[in-house]
């Protein structure tokens, strides 16, 4: 998925989180609309300062990928384990894990919202991070 892509589906709709499980279509394949509807409120840190949806929507795909639907600690294990992959890749090319970390900003705050959208954050920075994550996640789980 490339930065152009991810502008178009933003355009359609499609939230941070969402994008990357969108990217992960084919892969999850029977389990993909249930992970769209898992991360649809799951965009702009939830809105509360909190984690990048992106990261969300790729620990997702992870979940998706190992976990399992029973206790099992094998699965567990192995999930632990994927997700730290995931984050220590992550940690290279962002600053955190939250949204004001990665942007800079609280776009909970109206006049860094404005000021996001001024900058071009979200339909620069964060498509061009959302095509980092995916090559990340397609590294973990072998895509």
């Amino acid at each position: 998925m490339d930065v152009k892509t991810i502008v178009k589906l933003t355009d359609e709709g499609y939230d941070c989180a969402q994008l990357v499980i969108k990217a992960f279509e084919k892969e999850l394949g029977d389990s993909y609309e249930a992970a769209m509807r898992s991360v649809s409120c799951m965009s702009m840190g939830l809105l509360q300062g909190s984690l990048c949806g992106a990261v969300i929507g790729a620990l997702t795909v992870i979940g998706f990928k190992y976990g399992s639907d029973v206790p099992d600690i094998s699965s567990k294990g192995m999930c632990m384990i994927k997700r730290e992959m995931f984050f220590a890749e992550f940690r290279k090319i962002a600053n955190g894990t939250t949204c004001p970390e990665i942007l800079g900003l609280d776009v909970r705050k109206n006049e860094d919202n404005i000021r996001a959208i001024k900058e071009n954050l979200f339909t620069d920075k964060c498509p061009n991070m959302f095509v980092e994550i995916v090559k990340i996640v397609k590294n973990i789980i072998g895509a």
